[in-house]
């Protein structure tokens, strides 16, 4: 049973051992703009493991749990590995670009892979499944961009809601599914 667990499991084990050492190097592992432009390239994809606090790291982790399992029939072990580390390196590179200074968590990670999984559901069977979740995506960004970061996550997590991040990470998702399955959709649509 366990053999089976970490063979199954195991990048989802890596992040959430790295992420739980990173709580403790939060300093050393956010991602910092002033930082990263004196060279400390790996706050690109560290930030994304970094957390503010235990409440933050606890939420982020639980939710990246709960994505795993609720998609695990549509991303295996390596499709979500190379999904999630694409995520981090372009989304974290592009963060630049955004307003922060510094960012911290998963939660933009998190909206990627959400936005991946509903998009590739789209191109399969599961039509009714993906809209359904890139619907509730879609409002849930919505809100975020009109009316800002829930105050109450906010006050326990201990920083802002990272908005931008989540609606960057988002459309990252989004495109990756374009790239990847639109082909994959078109060639079969062709053939039938």
């Amino acid at each position: 049973m366990l053999k089976y667990f970490v063979s199954r499991f195991w990048f989802l084990l890596i992040v959430i051992s790295c992420s739980w050492f990173f709580l403790a190097h939060t300093e050393l592992m956010s991602w910092n703009k002033q930082l990263i432009s004196q060279g400390e390239y790996w706050r690109i994809v560290s930030g994304n493991l970094s957390h503010n606090n235990l409440i933050h790291w606890l939420m982020n982790v639980a939710t990246l749990v709960l994505v795993y399992f609720v998609f695990d029939d549509r991303l295996s072990n390596q499709h979500f590995m190379l999904i999630s580390i694409s995520l981090c390196l372009l989304g974290g590179g592009l963060l630049w670009f955004a307003k922060y200074d510094e960012y911290v968590g998963l939660s933009g990670l998190i909206h990627g892979l959400i936005a991946y999984a509903a998009m590739a559901d789209l191109f399969t069977d599961k039509k009714r499944v993906g809209a359904i979740i890139l619907t509730g995506l879609s409002a849930k960004l919505l809100m975020e961009q009109l009316y800002g970061g829930d105050p109450w996550v906010t006050d326990l997590i201990g920083i802002d809601v990272a908005i931008d991040a989540h609606l960057l990470f988002a459309v990252l998702g989004i495109s990756f599914a374009l790239l990847l399955w639109w082909p994959l959709w078109r060639s079969y649509k062709l053939s039938t």
